[in-house]
């Protein structure tokens, strides 16, 4: 059986398809966006029950640790952050998938201020308020820059450079304003140094979050992949007719093994445990499959 005899994209998108359409890194832009208008409503209770607080979430109020996240100072801390996200989470979502980088982005906002906390708890800082996504975006920056140190960039839109380098002036400021003078300027240093931190730890490490939430194999609903098989019409051949070899059929039988095994995989971890490898031989499968079906 070849690879066009198999109706893999027979079954319709789901609605969570179509969402994940738009890409994770556009909606979460959306979101912060929308909460930050929120906030500016007069009387609205957006900022202080989510504010990041060190006293309230000591009380218990842990919520705030991602609630901070969303939530901004001014437009133009707004229009940063997001900007920042917008030009580097696409390309992360791109390369480890929309589910995973959505977890790796909000439990990067989490534990950036987790190691706030952590700092104030120390005596290194002084207990404070907080908001915005800076941790969350500075982890997210600095896993782009592991993966592109060389990509260009302009500092403040006019000096152009290296994304490497960007990364150190910026880690370096944070760390001299952060231990220097905590809280500097009204901006916690500290959990722009967490978040890079975080950024960088996961670089390293082989973790993927969709890999520990994912249900065992035996409970998971596998997807629904028809086989048809159509009827093969043999002409006959001349009695000692020599047996003449198909080589042109060795790529397609190679992308076919390949291919069983990619299938296995996303059976048992979903698509958003696929390398750029192997989403690139279901591409190639698909593409293959597209022209025998023309």
């Amino acid at each position: 059986m070849g690879i066009q005899d198999r109706d893999y994209y027979r079954e319709g998108p789901s609605f969570l398809d179509r969402v994940g359409q738009q890409g994770a890194t556009v909606w979460l832009i959306a979101i912060t966006c929308g909460i930050f208008f929120g906030q500016c409503v007069p009387g609205s209770p957006l900022v202080d029950l989510g504010i990041y607080n060190t006293e309230k979430i000591l009380e218990g109020e842990v919520w705030r640790l991602l609630t901070a996240v969303f939530l901004h100072g001014s437009i133009f801390h707004l229009f940063f952050n997001m900007l920042a996200l917008y030009w580097t989470g696409k390309a992360m979502e791109e390369l480890y998938g929309t589910r995973e980088f959505v977890i790796f982005y909000l439990l990067s906002g989490i534990g950036a201020n987790v190691l706030y906390l952590l700092t104030q708890l120390a005596g290194v800082a002084p207990p404070s308020q907080a908001l915005g996504a800076s941790g969350a975006v500075t982890a997210t920056f600095i896993l782009f820059v592991c993966h592109y140190p060389h990509a260009r960039v302009r500092f403040w839109f006019v000096l152009p450079m290296p994304a490497w380098l960007l990364a150190i002036l910026y880690v370096g400021y944070s760390a001299l304003a952060g231990f220097g003078n905590p809280g500097r300027g009204g901006v916690a240093h500290l959990a722009h140094l967490g978040g890079a931190f975080l950024g960088y730890l996961y670089y390293r490490s082989d973790v993927r979050f969709t890999r520990l939430f994912v249900r065992p194999a035996s409970t998971r609903v596998r997807p629904k992949l028809r086989v048809v098989v159509p009827p093969v019409e043999e002409e006959p051949q001349p009695v000692g007719a020599p047996v003449e070899a198909s080589p042109a059929n060795a790529p397609d039988e190679q992308l076919e093994a390949k291919l069983d095994a990619v299938l296995e995989k996303v059976s048992k971890y979903g698509q958003e445990s696929l390398t750029p490898e192997e989403r690139e031989i279901l591409f190639k499968a698909s593409e293959l499959y597209k022209k025998r079906r023309k």
